[in-house]
């Protein structure tokens, strides 16, 4: 074999040992998240918790959103690739070895500020470095993201049988851990591409970020989609199961539809993205998952149906939305611009999170859950203004 075949044989089987690495982060990174909700009415129960508690288990969870994506996506853009996923994949271990060991409520929050902050930041890297590995990369990103789909979609399926006890959310946590111990060994065999590291600090890479006044749109935007999509992950649950009258298992099973029609739309939908391009493909799907999601949400307990059927419409959001918001800065900061607009997206799921179990305790489901819709319709319209001028293709 000649010199040059082999040099092109080995770029090709480690291009094939990262695409295999960014498949199952992505896959148990969305399972772990996934579970919180599939467990919560667990969690309820066996730490003695009223809903208002619940809500905390939620909203520390994006407060580690917050600061894991502030921080981490300006070291992203310092910090060599291969050395920051390890360092993150370590982090988040350990928070999930913490879930298996602790029977302690105020660990457990702990914990969730490292684990849900530490998948998050996971995953966006993964994203946000697609583009620097692959000629197709919103290709590429929504097929990672189809397997972000499958995690989340087992997760609720099968967690959701087990979601009686705290002991189905150990065992479940123990998998996942085994799964990024085959990571990181995957990780040290792998070649990672890292960006030109920009020399401004802190303070004037985040005074550049938010002096483009596309970012406070972006934020906006993508506040709407995350109380949208999060909040039917994390609240569909207990709202179908303490509200509309179904079992714990049933309302489990829409989430499970959801998502599971958000993944099999990652795979299919992919070529289209990529043919289509990234703000056309925001325009209609964004337009399509809105209707479905708000028409389903204002039927109740006979539009739950409609509500998972709106997954396949989700679908390409997300990963779409992360390299839109990419592709709106220099590549040199594209890491912290990603970072910086998330993490303050994030305040709304926080806020969102720190006030609904309050809310529902105070009005109810019925009037609580119509903050779910209203948000969705914000995401929408906000992806129409950002696309408007043609800032991205």
């Amino acid at each position: 074999m000649r010199p040059e075949e082999t040099e092109k044989n080995g770029q090709a089987s480690g291009k094939t040992a990262v695409t295999v690495f960014c498949l199952i982060i992505m896959l148990i990174t969305a399972a772990s998240d996934a579970l919180r909700g599939v467990f919560l009415p667990a969690m309820k129960s066996g730490f003695g918790l009223d809903a208002g508690g619940a809500g905390m288990i939620i909203t520390v969870s994006y407060i580690g959103n917050l600061l894991f994506l502030m921080l981490g996506g300006y070291l992203s853009d310092r910090i060599p690739k291969k050395l920051f996923l390890g360092g993150l994949l370590v982090l988040w271990a350990a928070a999930l070895t913490m879930y298996v060991l602790t029977e302690n409520y105020a660990l457990l929050l702990a914990g969730m500020i490292f684990s849900m902050g530490g998948s998050t930041l996971l995953s966006n890297t993964v994203n946000i470095t697609t583009p620097l590995i692959y000629a197709s990369p919103a290709l590429f990103v929504n097929i990672f993201n189809f397997s972000q789909g499958v995690g989340i979609t087992v997760s609720q399926n099968i967690g959701g049988r087990f979601a009686d006890s705290l002991d189905g959310w150990r065992g479940a946590n123990l998998i996942i851990l085994s799964l990024a111990a085959v990571c990181l060994v995957l990780l040290a065999f792998i070649k990672l591409p890292d960006p030109e590291n920009p020399k401004e600090s802190a303070l004037s890479s985040y005074r550049h970020i938010f002096g483009k006044p596309v970012s406070i749109l972006l934020i906006v935007t993508a506040g709407g989609y995350f109380i949208a999509e999060h909040g039917l992950q994390n609240w569909l649950i207990s709202y179908g199961s303490e509200y509309l009258g179904f079992s714990v298992q049933d309302a489990a099973g829409y989430v499970s539809l959801f998502f599971g029609g958000l993944t099999v739309g990652r795979l299919v939908f992919a070529p289209v993205v990529q043919k289509l391009g990234t703000a056309r493909s925001m325009r209609i799907f964004s337009a399509a998952a809105a209707v479905l999601y708000c028409v389903g949400i204002f039927l109740g307990k006979s539009g739950l149906l409609i509500v998972g059927l709106s997954g396949v419409a989700f679908s390409i959001l997300y990963p779409t939305m992360v390299l839109m918001i990419a592709g709106l800065y220099e590549p040199g900061y594209s890491g912290a611009a990603t970072g910086a607009v998330l993490s303050a997206a994030t305040l709304a799921d926080i806020g969102f999170n720190a006030l609904f179990g309050g809310l529902v305790d105070s009005v109810g489901y019925g009037i609580s859950i119509c903050i779910m819709p209203v948000c969705m319709v914000i995401f929408t319209v906000g992806t129409f203004a950002a696309t408007a001028k043609n800032l991205i293709k």
